[in-house]
């Protein structure tokens, strides 16, 4: 007797392989450095300690590798980066104000640093989405996926 799956069992599965097979390429270290790099500045204005807006940022950064990764496959099919730039924009967005929102909530940021910290979560989600999409481009090209 066969185990009968739907489809979405499958490509939940598959989805899930895949990430765990790209996640082993993300380095924390990377991720922590980045966080120090970037967001050190504002650290004046936190109420928060800085290991509890660093966990945040770093799920962060690990949410936009992956969603980085998902969207290389566009990619290594022959699409254009600006195309899949505009495909993953609401996502990404969406990343980046959640973010900066956690900023906002947790510290007393003057309205006059607000645009650079919303230019520094901006930067902080490309530079992870952009090596996801490079890790997962180099998966899809060695036929890893």
């Amino acid at each position: 007797m066969n185990v009968i799956t739907t489809f979405r069992d499958r490509q939940y599965k598959k989805r899930v392989t895949f990430e765990r097979k790209v996640l082993r390429e993300l380095s924390l270290n990377g991720i922590k450095t980045e966080f120090q790099r970037l967001f050190f500045p504002f650290f004046q204005y936190s109420l928060l300690f800085q290991d509890e807006i660093q966990d945040t940022c770093i799920d962060i950064a690990i949410e936009a590798f992956l969603l980085g990764a998902e969207y290389s496959k566009f990619g290594y099919h022959g699409e254009s980066l600006e195309s899949i730039k505009e495909r993953s924009a609401e996502t990404e967005k969406r990343l980046t104000d959640t973010l900066f929102e956690y900023w906002q909530f947790w510290s007393y940021t003057p309205d006059h640093v607000l645009e650079s910290l919303h230019m520094c979560c901006d930067a902080f989600v490309q530079r992870w989405w952009r090596e996801g999409y490079e890790k997962g481009q180099r998966r899809y090209k060695m036929r890893l996926h």
